[in-house]
């Protein structure tokens, strides 16, 4: 005979298996098996929602065939279990990629629960909000304006985050990698003077006053080189300076040898004769000079004109 339960004796059988369940004492799991180091990391980029890789090691009394499984709820609703798991040699779970989350001003709520043929495994829980962990890339569109007769103008745009805040939201840190120096600027523009060689990079982290994530742990930027330094020897130029003038000077050369200028410009110049020396010092014999024998002397008489008579 077989008795068939009524409406109300099931009802009472499943509250009672329901209550069962639930009052059942969970099992903790054996002390140092739960997950270690346990951080995310959230990045956001321009065209499409932000993604999350999240890490952690295994404890230290874990046994070895111990496995992990990580689950992110949105605000306590159904937990997602992680699409992309991160694995090591050993093909253990040891990280996570989440391709796309939802950063909103509310918690998430994280679990990494263990299995083990061994023993329990302890659970981690853990709540925090995405932008939190968010870690910045680099300011966007880095330029620098040269126009100005003091000053090189460095602009530069934030860079995208998770809950869509300009550049009001943030702090910007400016590193000088020749002098080693950091300032921090909360304007998206900085201006440094001339003339001088600068090598810069520039990160970003969150104004204490939005909700973005405060650390500082923004990506630094590529190297922006720029400026001239002034006590620099003009190495370059000089040289080209010297080769030209070398060129030149080989030039003339051939030209003044080919038409034999130089030859005419480099004849001896005769020496002028000392007078006054060949005539020994004396001024009369310079001026009434003894006759060489055998020299033939032209004697001019200067005859007076005779008037004819009438």
């Amino acid at each position: 005979m077989v008795t068939i339960l009524g409406f109300s004796n099931m009802s009472w059988l499943i509250v009672f298996c329901s209550t069962l369940h639930i009052t059942l004492p969970k099992e903790k799991g054996m002390n140092g098996t739960s997950v270690e180091n346990f951080d995310c990391i959230l990045r956001s980029y321009t065209f499409k929602n932000p993604t999350m890789n999240c890490t952690w090691n295994a404890g230290k009394n874990t046994p070895p065939d111990t496995q992990y499984f990580m689950y992110l709820a949105y605000n306590k609703a159904t937990d997602n279990e992680c699409p992309h798991y991160i694995s090591n040699s050993s093909e253990r779970h040891i990280g996570c990629y989440f391709p796309e989350v939802i950063a909103n001003q509310y918690s998430v709520y994280i679990t990494v629960n263990g299995s083990s043929r061994v023993s329990p495994i302890q659970s981690y829980v853990d709540t925090f909000r995405l932008h939190d962990k968010e870690q910045f890339r680099p300011p966007q569109n880095i330029t620098v304006d040269y126009s100005l007769p003091l000053y090189y103008r460095v602009q530069w745009e934030p860079p995208p985050n998770s809950r869509k805040h300009g550049s009001v939201c943030f702090v910007f840190q400016i590193k000088d990698e020749r002098k080693n120096t950091i300032i921090n600027v909360t304007e998206k523009t900085y201006d440094f003077p001339k003339p001088s060689k600068y090598i810069l990079r520039i990160r970003a982290f969150g104004d204490i006053t939005c909700p973005i994530s405060k650390k500082m742990n923004g990506e630094w930027s590529e190297p922006i080189e720029f400026g001239t330094d002034p006590d620099t020897f003009p190495t370059l130029p000089f040289v080209f300076a010297a080769l030209g003038t070398i060129i030149i000077i080989v030039l003339l050369t051939l030209i003044c040898k080919r038409n034999h200028i130089w030859e005419k410009l480099t004849d001896p110049v005769p020496q002028p004769k000392d007078i006054m020396w060949q005539h020994e010092k004396n001024v009369e014999k310079w001026m009434t000079p003894v006759p060489i024998a055998g020299e033939s002397i032209t004697v001019i008489e200067e005859m007076a004109a005779i008037s004819p008579k009438v």
